[in-house]
């Protein structure tokens, strides 16, 4: 049975409202009824909204495409499904000529080939994508945390501000509908009293992330009959033989314009035009989809024609709205003017009205929309997520703090100061700010992985199984929820048991480098070096700034005593991060094994200077004083150490080494009396190592 509604209007109001099977029954339809590139695109975005990547890739695959919304699906399809020579051929390898095909989505299809480029290793040519997705739209916020990420250096005054020469895409919707005249036209003249109006609502250019868009045309009701039929995708090609059900009605002389709703400040200002027209042309009438001569057939207008042409229905354009059916609509009743207005004459009203149409030019700027001040927020943070991603911590704190109060107490600005005090180690104070962002956003799985490991540095048991337990609860197909599980097994020294986890993580994720660097560590502590280093490799591969990574191959030849090659992967990690203290201390004891002790020393007082909490590096400086024959400067440390760490075995051990060295062999026998009463098992054979002459110019034992 034929319907009056437009088949594609209810598919899209389906997928709005997530009935994803509905979307899906009623698109099989139409593209059996039509097979053409547009029906079987909307077919193709009802099967990936729900979650049917393969039938998408094989019913877009089979077809020629020439549509940039079909392509771009298409690539998105083979990316998911990792075919990316695929998803490369689809796109084009050409970035002015991507540009230029993909129209408003070619930001999108120059980031996703920015992602292709990098999964394969193509970093230079990623970096070219996203700046120029960045230069085609400022709003690109991904491609700008990408390009920082991978180390590139870029300019955030430069990046986030409106070129008019190249930023084609409207900084809002608003500025496009006031100022083509091309796309929506107003006709004004000869306008009758009695007149009504109809606002066609379409989905055009639908993305993936822009379900629905909205296009208006306003045009009297008593002109000539509709003598041709045009497709709902606006600006493409209409549908030959195709049926009326699927088309809509469209007069010759207006051309659509159609915005596509995909930022919540464009939204908002939608209504403030509408009322202003409305004040102008009075109550509207009737805002429903006109049936062509062929859709009149049939019963009584469905439920949905009369809720579209309800007069009794308010308005409301709304960010989470999901009909696109009922974006515009009459009001309940008239406003008091209007009602003021009906004891005015009848031909006075008609003339001011068309005084009024003819006097409705909004003269709206970017600069007098929202989105000036959304760029210079952006600036802002991308000063400091430029600072944090170039891991100059405590300048990016300072940065997160200075922006506006209510940016500073949302969750991911306060998880992003989190990573840096993490970085800086300063577990407590990230600790602090993740327990803060926990009680207000329970749900929240961002940054965790990180607040897992601050836990794991300082020992809290009860605080990381907790935390562990609450993830894996939450959604046990979460990466982050595997590696919180992991680092907590790993703290009850269960190996196995956290190897298992971690191996989870990265099966869920596998393109988390920071899950591989964990896996790694693991590994090298359950002492199976080869599989360390094959995660550390993996993780590299997938971020060449993966220090984490870098540090641990450096450690497993530490321990393999490969001290030339640990100095090397040292100095790579150092090159990514050079504000670490315990990456300094590392390189430190890499130089002196080298011989190169006053290089030794000099990296180490330099490592504690950066962090002097840090009693890691102060050990390390202590075991090397001794090594330089400097038992005396390296007591103040070992002294020091004693004070903060008192059931360290290792601070005791050391000092038993540095009295023996000074000749007092009763406190040396005490030290290492109570080493060995803190580990038995770790300490007990260095205390004949300690006591033996032949043994005093060894290298120092290696750091746990």
């Amino acid at each position: 049975m034929i319907v009056q509604e437009p088949i594609q209007v209810i598919v899209w109001d389906c997928l709005n409202n997530y009935e994803y099977d509905n979307a899906i029954f009623l698109a099989e339809r139409l593209h059996a009824e039509v097979s053409s590139e547009e029906t079987a695109f909307l077919l193709g975005t009802c099967y990936y909204r729900a979650g049917r990547i393969n039938e998408t890739f094989y019913l877009l695959h089979n077809i020629t495409l020439t549509l940039p919304q079909a392509r771009y699906l298409l690539a998105k399809c083979s990316v998911d499904l990792k075919s990316y020579k695929d998803a490369e051929a689809v796109l084009g390898t050409n970035l002015d000529i991507v540009a230029s095909e993909f129209g408003e989505q070619a930001p999108y299809a120059l980031q996703l080939l920015a992602k292709i480029y990098n999964i394969t290793e193509r970093r230079s040519k990623a970096a070219e994508a996203h700046r120029k997705a960045l230069s085609l739209n400022p709003f690109m916020w991904k491609s700008f945390s990408q390009l920082c990420n991978m180390g590139e250096k870029v300019d955030p005054h430069q990046v986030f501000q409106i070129n008019n020469s190249e930023f084609t895409f409207g900084v809002s919707t608003l500025v496009n509908l006031v100022s083509n005249s091309e796309n929506i036209s107003i006709i004004n003249s000869n306008i009758p009293n009695n007149t009504s109006f109809n606002l066609n609502i379409t989905p055009n250019n639908i993305a993936t992330r822009t379900p629905m868009s909205v296009s208006t045309s306003i045009t009297p009701e008593t002109q000539a009959p509709v003598k041709r039929m045009h497709s709902v995708f606006s600006g493409m090609a209409p549908i030959p033989f195709s049926p009326s059900f699927g088309m809509l009605p469209v007069e010759e002389s207006p051309v659509l314009y159609t915005p596509t709703l995909t930022d919540s400040n464009e939204q908002k200002a939608i209504p403030k035009i509408v009322n202003s027209l409305r004040a102008h042309v009075g109550q509207l009438k009737d805002a429903v989809f006109s049936p062509s001569p062929r859709c009149t057939l049939g019963p009584a207008p469905r439920r949905s024609s009369r809720l579209f042409s309800n007069n009794n229905s308010s308005y409301s354009v709304k960010e989470n709205n999901k009909s696109p059916s009922r974006k515009f609509v009459a009001p309940k009743s008239p406003s008091r003017k209007n009602k003021q207005r009906k004891n005015i004459k009848g031909t006075t009203e008609s003339n001011e009205r068309n005084k009024s149409m003819e006097t409705v030019t909004p003269t709206l700027t970017p600069k007098s929309t929202n989105g000036v001040a959304l760029l210079g927020l952006l600036k802002e943070l991308g000063e400091a997520y430029k600072s944090l991603a170039f891991l100059d911590c405590k300048t990016a704190i300072k940065q997160f703090q200075e922006i506006p109060h209510k940016q500073l107490h949302s969750p991911w600005v306060q998880t992003m100061i989190a990573k840096a005090h993490y970085e800086l180690a300063q577990y407590e104070a990230a600790v602090k700010i993740f327990v803060e962002i926990r009680k207000q956003h329970p749900n929240r799985t961002e940054g965790m992985d990180v607040y897992s490991t601050c836990l794991w540095h300082l020992q809290r048991e009860a605080q990381l199984s907790a935390l562990a337990q609450e993830l894996v609860e939450l959604n046990r197909n979460d990466s982050i929820a595997w590696l919180a599980a992991g680092n907590c097994f790993s703290l009850h020294k269960e190996r196995e048991t956290a190897l298992k986890f971690f191996k989870r993580a990265v099966q869920i994720d596998p393109d988390a480098a920071y899950g591989h660097a964990l896996l790694g560590h693991e590994y090298a502590v359950a002492e199976e070096s080869d599989k360390a280093l094959s995660s550390f490799r993996t993780a590299v591969s997938i971020d060449p700034r993966n220090y984490v990574a870098w540090f641990g191959i450096a450690t497993v030849f530490a321990r393999q005593e490969r001290w030339k090659a640990s100095e090397v992967h040292i100095r790579r990690a150092l090159a990514i991060h050079p504000h670490s203290g315990v990456l300094r201390c590392q390189l430190g004891l890499a130089q002196a094994a080298l011989g190169k002790m006053d290089r030794a020393l000099s990296t180490l007082e330099r490592a504690v200077a950066l962090d002097k909490e840090n009693p890691l590096c102060r050990f390390h400086r202590a075991s090397v004083l001794l090594r330089a024959g400097r038992p005396e400067d390296a007591l103040a440390d070992l002294n020091h150490l004693k004070d903060i760490a008192p059931r360290e075995s290792l601070v005791y051990y050391l000092l038993g080494k540095v009295y023996n060295k000074l000749g007092d062999s009763h406190l040396a026998l005490m030290h290492f009396s109570w080493a060995t009463d803190l580990d038995p098992k770790g300490t007990g054979g260095h205390i004949k190592e300690g006591f033996d002459p032949s043994k005093q110019d060894d290298p120092p034992e290696k750091s746990s």
